[in-house]
């Protein structure tokens, strides 16, 4: 807001309150729907003065072709001074993370509520694919698509093609703007190369939203309640003794969160200590005090400098932050908890043998009533999807043992909707069938707990090596190059940003990711990784960015999605009380006709009454800021709207 005041902005106001006529020319930043220009329309033609002396309008997006009819006929045209679409239907939350923040979009692609309804499926992958056309022009970018196959998921999964068919749409999307802006004879570069567009589906890695990953940004925002990945409350001393609660803003203007996010903890600890000795070295006046052998060192040593203020309050934000990580690990007892998930998500043991007692180990940490359910179920996911699928005797085995509660359940069978198998017969594929897993080499191995590389970087370096099957990822159009292919590279580029390598031109065209159904933090450090290690820019986003908590919560209710809207998790759940022996038998998850239980059609049991009843959404509003779908309506890129000449230099 104060950025905006300091233009010479005299007033902002929301659109939808009651406002006073004001003897001024109107900004309206708006989303591209029907109520949205209606009532810009109204303040100009429903009173006999109008409330402004004119209008300027610019749109997050295109709209639909009825509702840019509808501004141009009504609007009085001598009081619509300009008109423009910025293409930002999208939250650049760090810079090389993009999401549209529509957790929502979960639900209306996977819940089997949901996406049997073709109106409600079809529609978010429309509103996603026009977000995605405003990434692509924001970035000056229109680029070569690949998408996920899925050829080796399990043949019963439904969902297979979403990947394809959001892809076609994309390029449909992108052949229209390009289509448009050469009418209007936008000019064309041909130097650099075409980038390339990933689209993803979530099964592209199950074990990464729900393994505990100890960097930095992902450890604490699994751990700690950090609000939407960016606001931290902490315990702040003061220099007489006193402690207060303050809030933090974890993002790019923090240059300690910037240079640490991606390490690993140890690591993190270590520079945190080294530079803070290394700043009461260079200080004069600090050099007879001892340096800081821990964090609690540090800390009551930053609370005797009340002269270094700015200072001591960035390293105390981190300083909890750590703390708080490392009070949970030993808690958790996630030193032990790691292990398991390594072995089960690489599949090999930290001395590169095949695991054989895993469900030994994972037993005593089942009984075990300081550990958190959430962690047990997290385990209990990733022992399922490395065996694919285990026997029924199995199953009520560690349920007994880990005495989660029936959503918890729930969120494990719901795998199902995700292409994992559940149960495993006799006859069923066995976890030595598995597409073998790439064993950390080299460079990789850094920590035992951290042994698991996610997919995504074994899909990008082998794009960048030029060996990624293509039979796996294909093609949207044939990616032969030639002029032909660097001129249409070069249709969006007449804007073309450098968000990051800044002063020096990155070696390879730009790859761009979008990961449907959310994604992690450990994928995003992966992007940032590829980009230092290759000098290649990887952009990478979706719908929105995932925690194993709001995972799991998520899967828990997909079969009765909710209807409100998205608000994080506020604090991690507490851990599981001592119990007395158990009485519940779930041996009551029978496949009896009588039973208030019925099965899944690959083996999970879910209470019949529970889930009965089909979740509704409103047929509006699909994400901040009204972006409404219109099925009837083709929408713009079959209009052509060979008379909007805001498409010759779009700029966000």
């Amino acid at each position: 807001m104060f950025d905006i005041l300091e233009e010479k902005v005299t007033l902002v106001e929301q659109l939808e309150k009651t406002r006073q006529t004001y003897p001024l020319e109107a900004v309206y930043i708006i989303t591209p729907s029907q109520e949205s220009v209606s009532k810009v329309i109204e303040d100009f033609t429903k009173q006999s003065t109008p409330l402004y002396t004119g209008a300027h309008v610019f749109l997050t997006s295109p709209p639909e072709h009825s509702v840019y009819q509808m501004l141009m006929k009504s609007m009085p045209s001598n009081l619509l001074k300009d008109y423009k679409e910025l293409f930002i239907e999208f939250h650049a939350r760090e810079a090389q993370v993009y999401s549209f923040e529509s957790p929502n979009s979960f639900f209306r692609l996977y819940s089997p509520v949901e996406n049997s309804v073709n109106a409600v499926f079809d529609g978010e992958l429309k509103k996603l694919a026009k977000q995605l056309l405003s990434v692509c022009v924001s970035l000056g970018e229109n680029p070569l698509i690949r998408y996920q196959k899925g050829a080796d998921l399990d043949p019963d999964y439904t969902n297979k093609s979403l990947p394809f068919k959001l892809a076609q749409l994309v390029q449909n999307e992108l052949d229209s703007y390009t289509r448009i802006r050469r009418q209007h004879g936008a000019p064309l570069e041909t130097q650099h190369k075409r980038s390339v567009l990933f689209i993803l589906d979530r099964t592209v890695d199950m074990y990464t939203p729900v393994l505990h990953e100890f960097t930095y940004q992902a450890m604490a925002n699994d751990l700690l309640p950090i609000e939407n990945g960016q606001k931290y409350t902490y315990s702040y001393a003061d220099e007489d003794g006193s402690s207060a609660n303050k809030e933090a803003l974890l993002d790019e203007t923090d240059s300690i969160w910037v240079s640490i996010r991606h390490k690993h903890m140890k690591d993190c600890i270590d520079q945190l200590m080294t530079d803070f000795n290394k700043f009461l070295v260079e200080n004069a006046g600090f050099n007879d005090r001892d340096k800081a052998a821990n964090l609690n060192d540090i800390k009551k040593m930053l609370a005797t400098l009340p002269q270094f203020q700015t200072m001591k309050e960035k390293y105390s934000v981190h300083l909890n932050i750590a703390q708080e990580c490392m009070s949970v690990f030993d808690k958790e007892k996630l030193a032990e908890v790691a292990t398991v998930e390594q072995n089960c998500a690489t599949g090999f043991t930290s001395d590169s043998h095949h695991p054989k007692t895993l469900m030994d180990d994972m037993i005593p940490i089942l009984d075990n009533p300081v550990i958190s359910s959430s962690t047990k179920v997290r385990m209990l996911m990733l022992y399922i999807m490395y065996k694919r699928g285990i026997s029924e005797e199995d199953r009520l085995k560690l349920l007994n043992h880990a005495r989660i509660s029936l959503p918890e359940n729930e969120a494990i069978n719901n795998l199902e909707f995700f292409g994992e198998k559940l149960i495993r017969t006799k006859s069923g594929p066995s976890v030595m069938k598995k597409k073998k897993y790439r064993q950390p080499q080299g460079d990789d191995i850094h920590y035992e707990f951290s042994r698991y590389i996610p997919r995504l970087k074994n899909v990008l370096e082998s794009h960048i090596n030029k060996n990624l099957d293509n039979a796996a990822y294909p093609y949207t159009k044939d990616p032969a190059g030639g002029s032909d292919g660097n001129k249409a590279a070069s249709d969006l580029r007449s804007a073309r940003p450098t968000w990051f390598l800044k002063g020096q031109e990155a070696k390879n065209p730009r790859i761009i990711v979008f990961i449907t159904g959310g994604v992690t933090y450990s994928e995003l450090r992966t992007a940032y990784e590829i980009t230092t290690k290759h000098r290649q820019d990887i952009i990478i986003g979706s719908t929105h960015i995932l925690t194993p908590q709001k995972f799991v919560e998520d899967l828990s209710v997909l079969r009765k999605p909710p209807t409100r809207s998205y608000s994080p998790p506020k604090q991690r759940p507490l851990p599981t009380p001592p119990k007395a022996p158990a009485t519940q038998n779930y041996n009551q998850y029978s496949k009896s006709p009588s039973s208030d239980y019925h099965q899944s059609h690959q083996g999970g049991y879910y209470p019949q009454n529970a889930y009965s009843q089909q979740g509704t959404y409103p047929s509006g509003n699909y994400q901040q800021g009204n972006y409404p779908y219109n099925q009837s309506n083709p929408g713009y890129q079959q209009q052509g709207y060979p008379t909007r000449p805001q498409y010759m230099n779009p700029k966000p």
